[in-house]
């Protein structure tokens, strides 16, 4: 039986700096990438941080995860802790991030920015769309926001405050590694796309070294 989380040679990745920290993007990472996502539809997506109040969430959008382990992924995220010098977060675990927007008043993308926010380590994140599409922004903060809401209250926040600095694009099986400690990001959010399509990746985090 094959492990469907077989990915390909590494060393087909690609590497440049920004910001004074490295970037990895590689484009067919999975080795069986349509079993991996045959594997993700196959199993039931919950509503993310469902208990948090107040939330639109399911009211203006839907933003959805997979989250469970499998031992068979934990090779996976060995291998990229490799590459960027920090033990992976959570091993064997797999998350996904599922996206659709509804109301389009609220979700005021041609103002705004989707959460621009950093993570505790580097982030790898694999694009599972079948098209490819501006994936995701690196921010520049241009000035203090004051948000200190809950994520699904106030995600988006007014461009003037933020300044793109770089788009990673998206296509289907590429991965993106890159600090997203340092690094402000979040996903590009620049048409109606997602109004029409459910937007999914997977992501895969990891923590500073002790």
């Amino acid at each position: 039986m094959i492990n469907i989380y077989e990915i390909n040679e590494l060393n087909n990745i690609q590497t440049f700096n920004f910001q004074g920290s490295k970037i990895y993007v590689m484009d067919d990472f999975y080795r069986y990438p349509e079993e991996v996502l045959s594997r993700f539809l196959s199993i039931e997506s919950k509503i993310w941080k469902e208990k948090e109040i107040p939330s639109y969430n399911k009211v203006h959008f839907l933003d959805k995860r997979h989250d469970f382990h499998d031992d068979n992924f934990i090779n996976v995220g060995e291998q990229l802790s490799k590459i960027c010098g920090e033990p992976v977060a959570q091993p064997g675990r797999i998350v996904t991030n599922i996206m659709k927007f509804i109301d389009r008043d609220f979700n005021d993308y041609k103002n705004n920015y989707w959460w621009p926010h950093c993570d505790l380590g580097h982030t790898a994140l694999i694009y599972l769309n079948n098209f490819e599409y501006p994936g995701t922004n690196i921010y520049e903060p241009l000035e203090q926001d004051n948000w200190n809401t809950v994520e699904h209250y106030e995600p988006w926040r007014p461009k003037e405050k933020y300044k793109v600095i770089l788009t990673l694009n998206a296509k289907f099986n590429r991965m993106v590694l890159f600090d997203a400690k340092k690094l402000f990001h979040g996903m590009n959010v620049s048409d109606d796309t997602f109004f029409h399509r459910v937007r999914m990746n997977q992501a895969i985090f990891f923590k500073p070294a002790v």
